[in-house]
């Protein structure tokens, strides 16, 4: 008597839009992977595994796992020179936060490594608020003024107001 095989599954092709999330995170999987880091939430969320005060103390580098065991791994953190003494002390407090998050021992030891400050910085990419020139306010004002639709005109002019500045900044940047 035969068995009877399994038809091969065809992967479910999506059509459509994809989610942003699901390809930012399929962009980002192999450079954690490269960390040793299987979920980002480690390193997104890293101030509320720990805690500000710790999380202003040390950041995540690298997760290296167990070799034979599989659980209780090596947790590198990122630390600045002066602060390295103090991060050790709390070096119990860090496994013990960590280890509640991922529900097992994932982490048994910690290392220290001393990093520079940019890693503690915060990267912000606002654009200053300008202001159009009143030569480009009135360009803008005389290309929507034959729109009826009072809505309309107004979203119209924010859009050439917006349009107008980034020319500018752009122009700036070269």
């Amino acid at each position: 008597m035969a068995m009877a095989t399994k038809p091969p599954t065809r992967k479910k092709r999506r059509y459509g839009p994809a989610r942003a999330g699901d390809v930012a995170r399929a962009l980002i999987r192999a450079p954690l992977a490269k960390r040793g880091f299987a979920q980002s939430q480690l390193l997104t969320e890293w101030d509320a595994i720990v805690g500000v005060q710790i999380a202003d103390l040390v950041r995540p580098l690298r997760l290296g796992h167990a070799a034979r065991t599989g659980v209780g791994g090596t947790l590198t953190l990122g630390v600045l020179g002066a602060r390295a003494l103090e991060a050790q002390h709390i070096e119990p407090a860090i496994i013990e936060r960590v280890n509640a998050h991922y529900g097992y021992r994932a982490v048994s030891r910690i290392r220290l490594l001393q990093v520079g400050a940019e890693v503690f910085a915060v990267k912000t990419t606002q654009t200053p608020d300008l202001a159009p020139t009143p030569a480009q306010e009135n360009a803008v004002k005389t290309a929507v003024a034959q729109v009826s639709d009072e809505n309309l005109r107004d979203a119209l002019e924010r859009l050439g107001r917006n349009i107008a500045i980034r020319g500018d900044i752009n122009r700036r940047e070269k």
